[in-house]
Parts: C-alpha cells; sequence; structure tokens
C-alpha cells in the first residue's frame, strides 16, 4: 500500500496533471491499449522511432530521443514503463523478458499454489497482488518511482480508471500531492497492475487516500477552472475529476484497468491544457516556451474480432451481449477521442501563432485500421487478447508497429518539417 506523505514536506505541488508532457520539447507518446495481450505494436513503434535520425538545431539525432513524455494504458503501460526506466535496454530484453515470456502460465501457477488458493479466499490476497510480485520481480527489478523519476529518458504516466468514480488516475505525484502520499517509494509494478486490471479476470488495486492530512490546497487556476461549469465545461470537467480526489470521506482508492477512463491515453493531454485555459496559459504557467512542434504519436492496438451473433437466431448470452456493448462504446469513444485530439491540437498552434510562435501540430495514428490489405488487417484485429501470444504473433505485432508507423503520410510529413 502507499505511503503518507508528511506535512510540510510538499515543497512542489505539480498541480496540473501531465503538465510537462507537452512544453519542454516536441514530443507527447502514447503507448496504448491493448488489454492483456502484452505484445502490442508501440514496441515496434519505439524501435522504428530509434532507427529514424533527423537534424535538430544542426545536429543529427535518433527521434526517439526527442520524446517527452510516454503515456502509457492498460498493456501499453509495460512498454511505456520499461522504456521509461532502462532506455535502450529495452530493444535487447524486453523480448525474452516479457514478449515472449508466458506470464499468464507463471500467474496462474502462483495462484494455484496451496497457500495461494487459501489466502484468495481472504481478503488480504487478490489476483492482482500475484500480478504485481510477478511484474515486480520477473519484469521491473522491483523498481520504484524514484527510480523512474531518476532516469534522464521521457517522463512515463501510466494511467488507470477510479472504481468508484470513473474519472481517470494517473501515477505522477500530482495526483500523489492530493491524496497527500508519497509516489516515490512505490514500485512501478503496482502503477502497471492497476492500469491492467481487466475487470472480470484481475482485482482492483487499491490505494490509500490521506486527504487532508498534508495542508494540500488546490491552486488558483484550478479553483478557477472549477467555477467555469457553464462558460467552460471542457475546463470545469478537466478539472473536477482531479480535484474530487481530495475529499477526505474517500479514503480509499480502487483502480482497474485504464482503458475504462482513457482507452488511448489522449484525454489527459487534452485535460491538461484544458484546465489552465488553453496552450498559451500552460506556457505562463510552467515558465516555458511553446516549442516549434507539437507532436502526438497515438499507438491504438484496438482489437475487433469477427462476430458470430450474427449467425445464429438463439438470442445471444448475458456475456456475449456484454462484450459487444463495452466493444462499441470503446470503438466510438476511441474515433470521438481521437477526432477531438486533432481538433484540440489545430487550435493550440492557433493560439501559439496568435501570440507570435510560429507552430505546427502533428498528430500521428498508429492503428490496425490504416492497414489497407483486408486479410492483413483481419489478421492483427482478430488476435486474441491474452497473457501469452505465440511467437509468430508477437514477431507479427511488432513488425505492424513499425511498418504502420513509417508508412503514416502524418509521419513522414512531420520528418519533412523536421527536415
Amino acid at each position: 500500500m502507499n505511503r503518507p506523505r508528511c506535512p510540510g514536506l510538499l515543497a512542489r505541488l505539480i498541480a496540473l496533471p501531465l503538465a510537462a508532457s507537452l512544453m519542454p520539447g516536441c514530443f507527447y507518446a502514447a503507448t496504448v491499449n491493448r488489454p492483456i495481450a502484452y505484445a502490442d505494436p508501440s514496441y515496434g513503434v519505439l524501435a522504428a522511432l530509434r532507427d529514424t535520425e533527423v537534424v535538430i538545431d544542426g545536429k543529427r539525432v535518433r527521434l526517439i530521443d526527442e520524446v517527452d513524455t510516454v503515456s502509457g494504458v492498460s498493456g501499453g503501460s509495460f512498454p511505456a514503463t520499461y522504456y521509461g526506466l532502462f532506455g535502450d535496454r529495452i530493444f535487447e530484453e524486453f523480448e525474452p523478458r516479457f514478449l515472449r515470456r508466458n506470464i499468464q502460465g507463471t500467474l496462474v501457477g502462483k495462484s494455484l499454489m496451496p497457500w495461494n488458493l487459501i489466502a484468495l479466499m481472504t481478503p488480504w490476497l487478490s489476483r492482482s497482488d500475484i500480478a504485481k510480485t510477478i511484474y515486480d520481480k520477473t519484469v521491473f527489478d522491483q523498481a520504484t518511482f524514484d527510480t523512474l523519476l531518476q532516469e534522464r529518458g521521457p517522463k512515463v504516466y501510466v494511467n488507470a480508471t477510479d472504481l468508484s468514480s470513473g474519472e481517470r488516475f494517473v501515477f505522477n505525484q500530482g495526483y500523489f500531492d492530493v491524496i497527500c502520499s508519497d509516489l516515490g517509494a512505490l514500485p512501478v509494478a503496482y502503477a502497471v497492475a492497476a492500469s491492467s486490471a481487466v475487470p472480470g479476470l484481475l482485482s482492483p488495486v487499491s490505494l490509500r487516500n490521506y486527504a487532508g492530512t498534508c495542508g494540500f490546497e488546490l491552486p488558483g487556476l484550478m479553483r478557477d477552472g472549477l467555477a467555469t461549469r457553464r462558460t467552460d465545461p471542457r475546463r470545469y470537467r478537466a478539472v473536477f475529476g482531479f480535484a474530487g480526489l481530495g475529499d477526505s470521506n474517500k479514503r480509499y482508492l480502487h483502480l482497474i484497468d485504464g482503458g475504462i477512463s482513457d482507452n488511448l491515453g489522449l484525454r489527459a493531454a487534452l485535460d491538461t491544457v484544458s484546465a489552465v485555459g488553453g496552450m498559451v496559459e500552460l506556457a505562463k504557467v510552467m515558465h516555458a516556451d511553446i516549442p516549434p512542434h507539437l507532436v502526438i504519436i497515438s499507438v491504438n492496438a484496438e482489437t475487433d474480432p469477427p462476430s458470430k451473433l450474427d449467425l445464429s437466431s438463439a438470442a445471444p448470452s448475458f456475456a456475449a451481449v456484454m462484450n459487444a456493448v463495452s466493444g462499441s462504446q470503446i470503438r466510438r469513444y476511441n474515433f470521438e477521442t481521437l477526432v477531438l485530439v486533432r481538433e484540440a491540437m489545430e487550435l493550440w498552434a492557433y493560439e501559439a501563432r496568435r501570440a507570435g510562435v510560429d507552430t505546427a501540430a502533428h498528430m500521428v495514428e498508429v492503428s490496425f485500421d490504416n492497414i489497407e490489405d483486408e486479410k492483413e488487417r483481419r489478421a492483427l484485429k482478430s488476435m486474441p487478447t491474452s497473457f501469452k501470444l505465440s511467437d509468430g504473433d508477437v514477431d507479427h505485432l511488432i513488425a505492424a508497429g513499425r511498418e504502420l508507423l513509417m508508412a503514416s503520410p502524418d509521419f513522414q510529413a512531420l520528418l519533412l518539417a523536421l527536415r
């Protein structure tokens, strides 16, 4: 469980979640949403960014080194966190340590141990507790967020969902300041387990909420946002979920799969800018210059296996109905989010230009839907959501991520602009 943060130790209030994600440089990359199936194309995208070089300020650099922030959701939180911790080691270690490892078998085996079978019948051990231990020891070398924050790589944000409110919860110190807790001592495996806790398969991951014990006060800009319910509802909503964590009556947070609240890992960027009233205001708050290029790379590994509901006259089972309904909602939400992000980025660039800064917006989407070959597209979108994929499926997904990024017209336009 997370530790409280002692009164008087709040030397730095990071009141704006993900506020650093867009400003210091030009890249915001989201590695996202393949629930349970831990091989997703984001690993191939990272490899492609490593192998792509551009000239910036007269120096030839790898594009991956220009990534400032990586936002991970669900299965995508694994490569996001691993890269943040170990950098280029991901390209040597991640496949044998994780992608090609039978994590599912290990989880099942641990759960079936006699002492765990008994403990699982009590409130003191859950399936996610077992998963956390496995991830901690076999994947992340027992690293904590202090370890992650000391690395020189991109900022990494792991996203989960608060079960009771349905709001997004981001594992950064800004959110932990509100609940008067210390993020640094928490194992990164704890966050990844929460982000990938698919309802029904894995249990929620719990945090203690110490709100009201450390003197935290919502900063003025955030309080101003709470007064915009009628005049700027998007800004109000961006602040509302964050501020609600400070309710001292909310003693615990029970966190589940981040894909429930933000399946593409992109809403956090939108909410950050909205919370302060726009891109120019965000730059002022951070005492930073707006960069010449605002870039978001969204890696969407959404699956959509062929439905068998239309092949029978029999009424679908309850499970089949719930699966179809949730899948439809997520697909529509993903579509609307992508449209919204593109529109928002153009608005941010427009605001910057009005302020005298020549800024361009680049939204790059890596998605199976962009594969032109129908057979290839169907094969990738029909892959099972599983804790273990075959070596062939892993190879297929990695290659697809790389190829989709390099074939993206938006990515090629970005390269042209940077060169």
